[in-house]
């Protein structure tokens, strides 16, 4: 395999994401300990979430490939940097083994297996409900972006429940609602940018359902939505007194993201403003991790 063709499995993978759902999971963890668990086992259950993750995006690009020659053309399969064959194999190969890696690693953990395995799988078959026919939630207009919602609360959860077992409260369900709003309010935003190639594709996508204009204040609600939320853990007493600025970061972060696009909004712009409002997401991921440690 030559360098140019190993780099486009790694864009394929895109392990900027996976990386989130490993951190995800690991502020999970940390969140229901209220402290730092065993290494090896936060370790562990990071990476069942990694490689949860990583099935997502080689059926997600073969099954897209078409519409990705408009929304996406720097993509590996438009491009032409993977084969449509070698992303089918890599496809395969992941949902043959990250089943098998999930069960053999959550059992040799000192974890709560059962619930941990359980959400992980879920998420498995979730990547292949986003993306695989018939079901096909990534052009079934809402469903699309509440899947999208679930990637980080899902190995949140995963996370928590290793630790807890199915014992939730409502703790991990707000910190996980914030994870939600964010991640789905910043996917409207880039379905507007990618509007006219799923139109053009047939999918009945929110922003070719709804318009631009409501779809936009469907994102700006969540975003709303989310500053509001953010305050309840610190008033709660859930976390530290680290979790008060961050957050505080994050508000500002993302209030003053929509306030710039509400004034001066185009379609060309869904896509930046989706990648800004990830950075928001991941300062959340890092605000709950470094509120969790007593200090």
């Amino acid at each position: 395999m030559n360098k140019k063709k190993l780099i486009a499995y790694i864009r394929l993978e895109r392990p900027q994401f996976s990386i989130m759902s490993f951190l995800s999971a690991c502020a999970g963890m940390i969140a229901a300990y209220e402290g730092i668990p065993k290494i090896t086992s936060l370790v562990g259950v990071g990476l069942i979430f990694w490689f949860t993750h990583n099935t997502a995006h080689p059926i997600n690009d073969y099954f897209d490939r078409e519409i990705d020659r408009y929304a996406r053309p720097e993509a590996p399969i438009p491009s032409g940097d993977l084969s449509p064959e070698d992303a089918r194999k890599s496809a395969i190969l992941h949902y043959t083994v990250v089943p098998l890696l999930i069960i053999l690693i959550a059992t040799v953990l000192p974890v709560k297996a059962g619930p941990l395995i359980t959400v992980a799988l879920f998420g498995v078959v979730l990547t292949a409900l986003y993306s695989a026919p018939p079901i096909r939630l990534r052009r079934r207009g809402i469903l699309k972006d509440v899947a999208i919602g679930l990637v980080l609360p899902l190995p949140f959860f995963g996370g928590w429940t290793a630790i807890t077992g199915w014992s939730l409260g409502i703790k991990p369900i707000v910190v996980a609602l914030v994870y939600f709003l964010l991640s789905a309010g910043a996917q409207l935003l880039a379905d507007i940018h990618d509007m006219k190639g799923e139109k053009r594709a047939g999918w009945q996508t929110v922003p070719v359902k709804l318009g631009i204009k409501k779809t936009f204040y469907l994102s700006l609600s969540m975003g709303i939505l989310s500053v509001l939320i953010i305050p309840i853990p610190a008033l709660m007493g859930w976390f530290n007194r680290i979790y008060i600025p961050i957050g505080a970061v994050i508000m500002i972060l993302v209030i003053s993201l929509y306030v710039k696009s509400f004034t001066n909004f185009n379609p060309e712009m869904g896509r930046r403003l989706n990648e800004k409002l990830l950075i928001g997401t991941t300062l959340y991921v890092v605000a709950v991790i470094i509120g969790s440690v007593s200090l």
